[in-house]
């Protein structure tokens, strides 16, 4: 990976999180009661889970051990990973449009959990010079 990507990782996050957040937003706009939208609420669901899945077992392991003052912060964001994992898991079970409230609840935790995550790590991974394989 060249020192360019590198740099930039921290704005990549951000792009990534802001797809997330137009995702959610389009979901909560929708009739709840096309089967593409059930649809395109567990394509949500699974592509947000896999982002959530490759920080904990990536990501957040290398940061911790390069910046070990950042312990609480990754404590703090692998709970809000559960939290958020534990609503998707409630809505993938809802029936079709019957997710309306639970929308609402992901979208505030989400995003709480995102700016949260970007104040806390987009300034350190636009300072990275070596990135951990797997991201």
């Amino acid at each position: 990976m060249s020192a360019e990507r590198l740099i930039a990782m921290g704005d990549e996050l951000v792009k990534l999180h802001d797809g997330f957040r137009r995702e959610l937003a389009e979901l909560r706009r929708a009739p709840g009661s096309r089967p593409q939208l059930r649809e395109h609420c567990l394509t949500f669901c699974d592509a947000l889970h896999a982002h959530h899945t490759g920080e904990d077992d990536v990501l957040f392991p290398h940061l911790a051990g390069a910046h070990p003052e950042l312990a609480e912060v990754l404590a703090r964001l692998r709970a809000e990973h559960q939290v958020v994992a534990r609503l998707l898991a409630r809505i993938r079970e809802l029936p079709e449009g019957g997710h309306g409230a639970e929308l609402d609840q992901l979208s505030r935790e989400l995003e709480a959990h995102l700016d949260y995550e970007e104040e806390q790590l987009v300034p350190l991974l636009n300072a990275m010079t070596d990135f951990p394989e797997g991201l």
